[in-house]
């Protein structure tokens, strides 16, 4: 499997506080370890082991699950006027949307609804929406194709054809790190909209270690989906 791009920025994680840290450890988050600490805002724990299994003082980084990232959002962990998502364990600060990427989010979002129309597919075109992928991420893709668009909580995972990240500032966290947790949790397809290079990646084929290298579609070139039959859209003007 390809390795994580490095070109780009990654986005911040979240740094927790004293309260979150008590809010938790109250809440039994940390069960599963026989010690655990808050260090620079971050987690860390020794994992208990398991019966007759020797002790270890090893200490790990421990990862929210997503009923505890849920419980801290309740609790204005986050603030009320911040967006975040969850991913792999970690609170990710989502950052604001210019007009740049709301324009190729918007356009892109409307290409796809009515191709999907003109197929007469039952898929929906959901944006922003929380996407369940495990234990341990929630992320708020920019656009979701699901076939489950009612319903309480997040968008199953089973339920999604393709997700898409359109990137301008993210591109090193979209196509490392996020192509990573999409790929472990099975997506079958993952675009990421590169404005600043003008290009869209299609990556495809997921397993455990990641997808394979993507495809690279050119702007002005038209993309065809590989997990939808006949779905294609048009790439010209997205910037």
């Amino acid at each position: 499997m390809n390795a994580p791009f490095r070109h780009g920025m990654s986005p911040e994680a979240l740094r927790l506080t004293v309260d979150d840290f008590l809010l938790l450890k109250q809440a039994g988050a940390f069960s599963g370890f026989i010690k655990s600490e808050l260090l620079e805002g971050e987690l860390w724990g020794v994992p208990r082991p398991p019966d007759g299994e020797p002790e270890s003082d090893a200490t790990f980084p421990i990862k929210l699950r997503v009923e505890d990232y849920d419980r801290l959002d309740r609790a204005g962990a986050f603030g009320k006027d911040v967006k975040t998502e969850l991913v792999d364990g970690l609170v990710y600060r989502m950052s604001p949307q210019y007009r740049q990427h709301g324009f190729a989010k918007d356009e892109l979002a409307y290409r796809l609804r009515r191709a999907l129309e003109q197929l007469g597919s039952p898929l929906h075109v959901a944006t922003e929406q929380s996407v369940e992928l495990g234990p341990h991420s929630e992320p708020q893709p920019d656009i979701v194709l699901t076939s489950e668009p009612r319903g309480e909580g997040a968008i199953p995972r089973k339920s999604v054809a393709l997700i898409v990240e359109v990137s301008i500032t993210t591109l090193d966290f979209d196509l490392g790190e996020e192509a990573m947790i999409y790929a472990e949790a099975g997506i079958l397809e993952y675009w990421v909209v590169d404005l600043k290079g003008k290009k869209l990646y299609v990556h495809s084929q997921p397993a455990p270690d990641g997808y394979p290298k993507p495809a690279a579609i050119s702007f002005g070139e038209l993309v065809a989906s590989i997990s939808v039959a006949e779905l294609s859209v048009e790439t010209t003007g997205l910037v």
